[in-house]
């Protein structure tokens, strides 16, 4: 019997092999549609992958997760899944965002924000200050004038950083921001002074955006939160160092201090000091040091400068003193090391007095082995006076004080109109010649007098900056 393959017209039923062919056909469109569908993805896949890995090429590792290749034109992915649903699904062209730019902080870090605000609090209640001490100051260690100021609370009887009551004040964040470093002193940073009564404290450096930064010195506790949240790289050295981040708020209390001296400075990553030559002979930092005053909210402002021993300006003191082809300024020792550890023993400066600018100051890292700094007999010649062909300069260096009027001011309670005197008391000389605009000779006489010193010696030394 010879099939046919034929619609059986009266009962409407079609031929099952022809059933079975159009099922074949429409399964092969539909598998090539899916299949279609599917490259496109993988294209689209491959394409933001590989925008990711040239982008990872040139961006440190904290910046990759800029870029998700899951994710484009800000939609959410693509699932397989949604292929077999009725509507069409649409792909969007690959669209990669524009890579922003990862900036570094003052100190090397990863920071976050821009821009500068002015304070609206200061670490410590301006009740509990007895006085501010203006930047400048060259005394022992700070060989170059300090690139910070001295806020001295009530109750403080001494120099010594040991008190009774540790946690008498408390210390506040001044802003809103990241503390990014902490470093803890066991012992004094100069060696003489090491025999001497001495209590861990700590230095703190806050990270208000990439421009604003604040620094504080000499704290005698921090917070329990704020010790949980770090640990130091090495504990058991004489000065661990740490570096974090930890989120504070303004006004948030981060330790203590008790009644003694502390440090407090003001940076400003966009306000280079031009008056520093080489700031990183120092502290490369030091040259975005700005006048603490001037970064104050008004109220704050007037407040504290009822506490400041000067009223001229600049009110927050300068550290800038260095004069192109003079003697004024900073020097260093021509082949030191590169030693960090007593730095400033390589240090010179011949600048003018923190709190009387009329009073020159011959500071010297090493004065008979230790840092010493002095007036000048005569108050004369004006380093800023002295350049190269002006032969060899002498200075008979001495002791000074500072006074109120007719009284002697002892440094620890507020005092109107001070100005420095010298005593009279003749410590040594010191011979400078400047060699070239870059170098300066120098020799110390420690205990002798000017009619004793007539000329160098083979011990004479060169410095430069």
């Amino acid at each position: 019997m010879k099939l046919k393959f034929s619609l059986n017209q009266r009962s409407g039923i079609a031929n099952p092999f022809i059933i079975l062919v159009a099922l074949i056909s429409l399964g092969a469109v539909g598998y090539y549609t899916i299949a279609s569908r599917l490259s496109s993805q993988s294209d689209l896949l491959k394409t933001a992958t590989r925008h990711q890995d040239q982008v990872s090429e040139v961006l440190p590792n904290k910046a990759k997760n800029l870029f998700r290749p899951s994710v484009v034109n800000n939609k959410q992915p693509i699932q397989i899944s949604e292929l077999s649903k009725g509507a069409p699904t649409i792909f969007p062209s690959p669209s990669i965002a524009k890579p922003q730019p990862v900036r570094s902080g003052l100190f090397g870090q990863s920071c976050e924000g821009s821009g500068v605000s002015k304070l609206k609090t200061f670490p410590i209640d301006i009740k509990n200050i007895e006085l501010i001490v203006p930047m400048g100051r060259v005394q022992d260690s700070h060989v170059t004038p300090t690139d910070h100021q001295y806020i001295i609370p009530v109750g403080t009887v001494s120099g010594s950083l040991v008190t009774d009551n540790p946690k008498k004040y408390s210390i506040k964040a001044p802003a809103d921001g990241n503390i990014i470093i902490i470093e803890l002193f066991k012992e004094p940073v100069e060696s003489q002074y090491r025999n001497q009564a001495y209590s861990d404290n700590y230095l703190v450096v806050f990270e208000h955006s990439c421009d604003l930064y604040t620094r504080l010195i000499h704290i005698d506790t921090l917070s329990e939160r704020i010790l949980a949240s770090f640990s130091f790289r090495d504990p058991s050295s004489q000065h661990p160092y740490a570096s974090m981040r930890i989120p504070v708020k303004e006004g948030e209390i981060i330790g203590t201090v008790g009644p003694h001296s502390f440090d407090f400075q003001i940076m400003d990553a966009n306000v280079k000091d031009k008056n520093l030559i080489s700031p990183q002979n120092i502290d490369n930092f030091s040259a975005y040091t700005v006048d603490t005053f001037d970064y104050l909210a008004d109220s704050l402002r007037g407040e504290l400068l009822f506490k400041n021993l000067t009223k001229t300006k600049p009110l927050g003191g300068r550290i800038g003193y260095d004069i192109p082809g003079t003697l004024a300024g900073n020097w260093f020792l021509t082949g030191r090391s590169s030693a960090r550890e007593n730095y400033w023993t390589n240090n010179l400066s011949i600048v003018y007095d923190h709190l009387d600018l009329t009073q020159i100051r011959v500071s010297l890292g090493n004065f008979g082995g230790y840092p010493k700094a002095f007036g000048v007999v005569s108050n004369a010649p004006d380093p800023s006076r002295v350049g190269v062909g002006s032969g060899l300069i002498k200075y008979e260096l001495t002791k000074f004080d500072y006074y109120s009027g007719a009284n002697k001011w002892d440094g620890l309670h507020f005092a109107e109109n001070l100005m420095a005197k010298n005593n009279g008391e003749v410590a040594g000389v010191v011979l400078f010649e400047l060699v070239d605009v870059n170098n300066l000779k120098v020799e110390v006489f420690p205990g002798q007098t000017g009619s004793q010193v007539s000329g160098f010696t083979g011990a004479a030394l060169l410095y430069e900056r």
